[in-house]
């Protein structure tokens, strides 16, 4: 059956099929329904109250309103690519339910402000429940690291072995980066906070409407002041995909470091079964995939960010037809934060450590040998570019015959130092690294517990 659009009446020839293909967004759209429902009911209320309709034709919209929404989830609207986008369908099933009062609906609105009001609302809805999933994959964090608060890890720069410090110091340090990432979220959530509903077309509405009160009708805490900004204005979805890029890199390199520590030359970690996968062609293998996929997110992520910013690059004011492009990137971005946070929540809740491979890679790689210069420093008063010389000199001893730096003996330090030099008992050992360092946020077992009380102290008030 063909459909008449909303403007048929300027128009004595149909568009054609690749113009029709081009122009509909109900493909994707279809999602904002339950926002343009509730968009429209806060409006017909308001139009009523305001007398702008009859309390009457108000009713009748707001009962109609529910038997659509009703046909939608029950998956018994047809939709049709000649009506574009979701705001018409509603409209037009509307208008076949309830008669002329449907058409009323859209007095004192556009689809300009109506389309920018539903991504406000569908932002919001998914943004406050990607905040809960990011508190709990803090909690879980906080929680490995109070498991593993005094466990010896392996501290990398260039990944090359750096100095030995805490495994609860380097999961706290992803607790920061995603702690961070949910105060970008809180400012993403503040920043969606207000209603464009009314700004119509984009010079405002020629009617006597009331924007606060439609905004609070829809929960809103407050609107647009300027109607031409309200219908142009994307910065709510920049704010998200930034946030949503930001959040995606943390995850990538977290995930990074999981998948390097979970090989065999590593053997820190091991990822279960709920979070693994087998080969097909090989029987002994169980792949980090799930990790490596999280870790792939980032790009995908990236692009909508790209694509969102020069789409918008440019654009004159005010509404423009590019922006029914921007919940392409909008939809497919808040479905692969949720998994990033879902996933790695579930990667966490399905790991083990292996202190001990820990330690030996920390004695292989000379994770003492800073430790070394520092005491040749504070004992004997070397200025540190001479004692970094000294404790060189035994690195390269020890890479020559084959040994670790615990593994030197006193004649052998001895001779390399020609005497000049002792070393305390316990600077060689690993477990006591950590303990030597000093001031705040460092990996000292005293310092960490600090940290963790703080970490706990920042989800306190955000619950």
């Amino acid at each position: 059956m063909k459909q008449e659009t909303l403007w048929s009446g300027r128009f004595t020839e149909s568009a054609s099929n690749i113009a029709q293909r081009i122009s509909e967004s109900i493909s994707y759209d279809r999602y904002l329904f339950e926002q343009d429902i509730a968009a429209s009911k806060a409006h017909a209320r308001m139009l009523g109250e305001q007398k702008i309709i009859t309390p009457s034709q108000a009713e009748n919209i707001l009962r109609g309103l529910d038997l659509v929404a009703e046909e939608i989830r029950n998956g018994k609207m047809e939709f049709h690519i000649e009506l574009e986008d979701i705001h018409t369908h509603i409209e037009r099933r509307l208008t076949e339910l309830i008669g002329e009062d449907g058409k009323r609906l859209h007095t004192g609105r556009s689809r300009n402000d109506q389309v920018a009001t539903d991504t406000h609302l569908y932002l919001l809805e998914k943004a406050r429940a990607q905040r809960e999933l990011l508190l709990q994959l803090l909690h879980r964090l906080l929680a490995l690291a109070e498991q593993h608060l005094t466990t010896l890890w392996a501290g990398y720069t260039h990944t090359q072995i750096a100095q030995p410090v805490l495994l609860s110091h380097w999961i706290l340090s992803y607790f920061w980066q995603f702690r961070r990432d949910l105060d970008l979220l809180d400012f993403v959530i503040t920043e969606t906070d207000r209603s464009p509903l009314g700004a119509a077309a984009m010079g405002g509405a020629n009617y006597p409407i009331d924007r606060d009160q439609a905004a609070a009708f829809l929960g809103f805490s407050r609107i647009y002041e300027n109607s031409m900004d309200a219908v142009a204005n994307r910065d709510y979805q920049m704010n998200y995909h930034f946030f949503a890029v930001r959040l995606a890199l943390h995850a990538s390199r977290l995930c990074e470091d999981l998948i390097l520590y979970s090989s065999a030359e590593f053997g820190y970690v091991k990822m279960g079964d709920a979070v693994t996968t087998g080969s097909s062609i090989m029987p002994q293998k169980k792949n980090p995939d799930i990790a490596e996929l999280l870790r792939g997110k980032s790009g995908r992520i990236i692009g909508n960010f790209n694509a969102l910013m020069i789409n918008l690059k440019g654009l004159p004011s005010t509404y423009n037809r590019d922006l029914q492009e921007d919940k392409v990137y909008l939809f497919d971005s808040i479905v692969q934060v949720e998994q990033i946070i879902c996933g790695l929540t579930e990667i966490l809740n399905h790991i083990s450590f292996s202190p001990r491979n820990v330690k030996e890679n920390l004695e292989r790689g000379f994770a003492q040998a800073t430790d070394i210069a520092d005491y040749l420093v504070a004992t004997y008063g070397l200025a540190f570019r001479e004692a970094h010389e000294y404790v060189a000199r035994l690195v390269l001893y020890c890479e020559r015959h084959g040994k670790t730096l615990s593994m030197l003996t006193k004649e052998e330090i001895d001779k390399l130092w020609e005497g000049k030099y002792s070393l305390a008992a316990d600077i060689l050992i690993l477990e006591s690294s950590p303990m030597r360092r000093q001031g705040k946020g460092s990996t000292n077992p005293n310092e960490v517990k600090k940290q963790l009380g703080k970490a706990h102290e920042s989800l306190q008030d955000l619950l």
